[in-house]
């Protein structure tokens, strides 16, 4: 399902955007005006927190960056300093995989060993202390997370795969995309019932990998503590759709 997105470049042009999973493209309606003065739509920086609209970077490496945002919970909670590293670590590719789309990268973070290191220390921190023993990686950015987290915290990680990746007997979960379904799929016997999982992803945006994760987890009896993303696109819901389940993001 496609949503409708701002995307605002500078102080008197905003562009429509529809968003396709980790993919934005850019429609062509008039654009409108704001006043200056309207705190919700004026432009921001990577340094600037508690905006979530993405802002164009003069730079080669980033054409575009997002808008800085402490951690938050769905209880609120925020986090440190370390998010202004991230942030400013993570770019939006122009025109890939095709003209007109625009692809949200985290390779220039995992370039960045300091931010890098910021990211797996924040979920680190978070996690230490709450009994988990699964880390559950959704392919395919899950898998680049999840591991570090997992060895810091002393649980295992288990990837969360698409169909036919598994070489051994699997357990599928369906959910559905904007035209069809899709599967995703993990080893029996990778987790036990009664153990304590985490969810980790690079990004949510409508929540249907994480929703289909997160059942899948349930259905051999496991408890879902709490899913995690580095990125979030919050005008697609998926916290929404995630229900009560508690959803703790770096960058949005």
């Amino acid at each position: 399902m496609t949503w409708p997105r701002l995307l605002q470049t500078n102080v008197n042009s905003i562009q429509l955007l529809t968003i396709h999973g980790n993919f934005v493209i850019p429609l062509k309606p008039p654009a409108p005006s704001f006043p200056s003065t309207c705190q919700k739509n004026r432009i921001t920086s990577a340094t600037t927190p508690g905006r979530h609209f993405h802002t164009a970077a003069h730079t080669d490496l980033r054409p575009y960056c997002f808008s800085h945002m402490a951690a938050l919970t769905s209880d609120g909670h925020r986090e440190d300093d370390r998010i202004s590293r991230i942030t400013s670590a993570i770019r939006v590719i122009p025109d890939f995989p095709k003209p007109g789309i625009l692809f949200q990268d985290i390779t220039t973070l995992l370039l960045d060993p300091v931010a890098f290191k910021d990211t797996i220390d924040l979920f680190v921190e978070r996690y230490k202390d709450k009994d988990i023993s699964v880390v559950a990686g959704v392919e395919a950015r899950g898998f680049i997370f999840g591991p570090p987290i997992a060895l810091a915290i002393g649980a295992k990680f288990v990837p969360m795969r698409k169909p036919n990746k598994l070489p051994g007997a699997v357990i599928s979960q369906e959910y559905s995309l904007e035209y069809g379904t899709d599967k995703i799929e993990m080893h029996v016997g990778a987790v036990q019932e009664g153990e304590r999982a985490l969810v980790i992803d690079d990004l949510i945006a409508t929540g249907g990998t994480l929703c289909a994760a997160i059942s899948l987890l349930e259905r051999v009896g496991v408890n879902v503590v709490e899913c995690a993303c580095v990125i979030e696109l919050p005008d697609l819901k998926g916290r929404e759709r995630l229900g009560d389940k508690p959803l703790f993001v770096l960058v949005s």
